[in-house]
């Protein structure tokens, strides 16, 4: 006899009886439709169906996470064709997932390790999978995937007990209302739809903005779901800086979660004032759920709609209106995150869920003035002295009205790493002191991504690199999904020797951002120009409608060393009369960890023409 190692998965439609006793004909054509849906998924994974009979499908995998993800897939789909139906003619499956040595005849399959798995579909709840101790060694560290230990049990016509587990993060709705992840009564407030941890998108400093498309969210077996634009409804146009810092709010509290994909709030903000179906919507962003809703502000209230969709079907997952003294605002900030990822089944850490208990603001109004100064980076005509000033007074203020506020202080941060960077003023290196001084303020005050983000830019900025990568990677642990963070890494990867890794970052941050900014393509000409990959730098720059002056470097210096010197030398008298005082003695004061790194880009600059001092 030959045998061989196989995952199987056996499923069985429960109740099937009685609805062919019902309507024979309808119960063949909805059994149908499922085992269809089986197939695929199946099929999807790299498995075959080789068995069943009337109301059951057998299928083999050659590994055991590909059917692990292939059943939870399975029952998903099938949960949303069931929320089509009535109650009474929902075809609800139980599934079992064994890995074990089996007897192979020809096509077919044989042997206890097929019969375990039929065993363990028995187990299962209607809607739900039960998998072996074998099979269970081998997917437990999936990060969509939990599990409930069910013991050892003694199954029909098994010699030896088997070791069960029942699967948890079922990602449908009859597995989400019996999976809360916070208790009953956090998940009953978790239906308020509120606001959460402020993290802003940022523009590099000193460039003007403008942003061209790119990919969608890369498909994953994860959840996924963009914030759209909150509508303000408060017949106040000056009110619009509160809305749209709720919706960023949301969206950075919901990046937190690393069994969560989510998209970029500059990649959602594309569709604010612009009428569009969820399901064209969905496909645009490359997600399944859309959150959309209203924000109405008053001096003393804040009223939020909210709705959380799925973008495939068009149907309500869940909605909600909240009412509240502004004061209250910050006691239930939770609650939507928790609602989102409970009625997702997303796996959560005891990490991110810490993160999510934010110390409120003791002064609302401090809170107020810190959304107006973040409102100061979403607009790139402030990215002037008069701007940064202008945001350096509103967070200040914000700390006045609340010394114990760590978001304004994170922020103030920026300010002056911003004036560093962009000679906004005259302070120079003595910048850079402030702003670590600041950051380091609001991480006492409390752990936060934006806060480690600065100190992270500060430290590269004096040629610190180990202790910036430290603190880049320290932001990614408490914001893993935010892909401006990757992408601004990427330049300190660049400076730090590792222009490669710098590639891989851009190239993850921009799957994660439909609309991608244009400095993403500005640190990727220069990650591909310091790894000799010159003509893909001069095609990453070209993607930039209108590229500022100090970006024409890149593609003078690539030209030069693909040997396109008269090329290079037309672009480097352009970039020259923008800027007739940079030399090549200026371009060598930025801090690189390997020399060779930094006369690597001073060659390219000396052949495009650049003059020395």
């Amino acid at each position: 006899m030959q045998r061989r190692l196989v995952t199987i998965l056996a499923a069985d439609a429960v109740g099937y009886s009685r609805l062919v006793g019902k309507d024979e004909d309808a119960a063949l054509k909805l059994f149908k439709e499922c085992a269809t849906i089986i197939d695929e998924r199946v099929r999807a994974h790299n498995g075959r169906v080789f068995g069943g009979a009337g109301d059951s499908v057998v299928a083999e995998f050659p590994s055991p996470v590909e059917a692990m993800r292939c059943a939870i897939e399975i029952q998903s789909q099938i949960a949303h064709l069931d929320e089509k139906l009535s109650e009474d003619w929902r075809m609800l499956f139980r599934v079992g997932l064994n890995l074990g040595d089996a007897v192979v005849e020809q096509d077919n399959l044989l042997g206890e390790a097929v019969n375990v798995a039929a065993r363990l579909e028995g187990l299962s709840e209607p809607g739900g999978i039960c998998v072996s101790g074998s099979l269970y060694e081998q997917v437990k560290h999936l990060p969509d995937v939990g599990f409930q230990d069910l013991g050892t049990k003694r199954l029909k016509n098994i010699p030896l007990p088997v070791h069960a587990y029942s699967v948890k993060s079922i990602h449908s709705k009859r597995s989400r209302k019996r999976l809360p992840m916070w208790g009953l009564a956090a998940a009953t407030t978790a239906l308020l739809a509120v606001i959460a941890l402020p993290i802003w998108w940022k523009y590099v400093p000193g460039v003007s903005g403008n942003q061209t498309t790119g990919a969608q969210i890369v498909a994953s077996s994860q959840p996924s779901i963009a914030v759209l634009p909150l509508d303000n409804i408060s017949g106040d146009p000056s009110q619009e800086y509160y809305s749209d810092g709720v919706t960023n709010d949301i969206t950075s509290d919901l990046s937190k979660f690393s069994g969560l994909l989510v998209a970029a709030y500059n990649s959602s903000s594309t569709f604010k004032n612009k009428p569009a179906k969820i399901q064209d919507i969905g496909k645009a962003l490359g997600v399944r759920y859309v959150l959309e809703g209203t924000v109405q502000k008053t001096a003393e209230r804040l009223r939020i709609n909210a709705q959380l969709i799925d973008a495939e079907t068009g149907y309500h997952v869940w909605a909600d209106r909240y009412d509240q003294p502004l004061g209250d605002t910050f006691a239930v900030q939770e609650g939507i995150t928790k609602n989102i990822v409970t009625t997702l089944a997303v796996k959560v850490t005891d990490a991110e869920e810490r993160r999510t208990r934010l110390k409120p603001p003791a002064n609302m109004d401090a809170y107020d003035y810190y959304l107006k100064g973040k409102q100061i980076w979403a607009d790139p005509t402030k990215v002037t002295a008069e701007g940064n000033e202008e945001a350096r007074q509103l967070f200040e203020k914000a700390i006045e009205l609340d010394p114990n506020y760590s978001a304004p202080y994170a922020e103030l941060s920026y300010v002056y790493v911003r004036a560093y960077q962009s000679g906004l003023d005259d302070g120079g290196k003595a910048n850079l002191d402030k702003a670590e001084a600041l950051a380091e303020k609001a991480l006492a005050l409390s752990d936060n991504a934006n806060s480690h983000w600065y100190l992270a830019i500060v430290a590269w900025n004096k040629g610190n690199f180990d202790k910036s990568f430290s603190e880049y990677e320290a932001a990614r642990q408490i914001n893993p999904n935010d892909p401006d963070l990757a992408a601004d890494m990427a330049e300190a990867l660049i400076y730090g020797g590792e222009p490669l890794r710098a590639i891989e970052q851009i190239e993850e941050a921009k799957k994660r951002n439909v609309r991608v900014p244009f400095w993403y393509f500005w640190n990727e000409g220069k990650a591909r120009y310091m790894a000799g990959q010159y003509q893909q730098a001069i095609d990453a720059i070209n993607k930039i409608a209108s590229p500022p002056n100090d970006v024409r470097l890149i593609t003078a210096a690539s030209k030069a060393q693909l040997g396109d010197i008269a090329g290079a030398k037309a672009i480097m008298a352009e970039f020259s009369k923008i800027d007739p005082d940079w030399s090549i003695e200026k371009s060598a004061e930025y801090y690189y960890r390997n020399d060779s790194d930094r006369q690597h880009w001073l060659d390219g600059l000396r052949k495009a023409g650049l003059k020395e001092n």
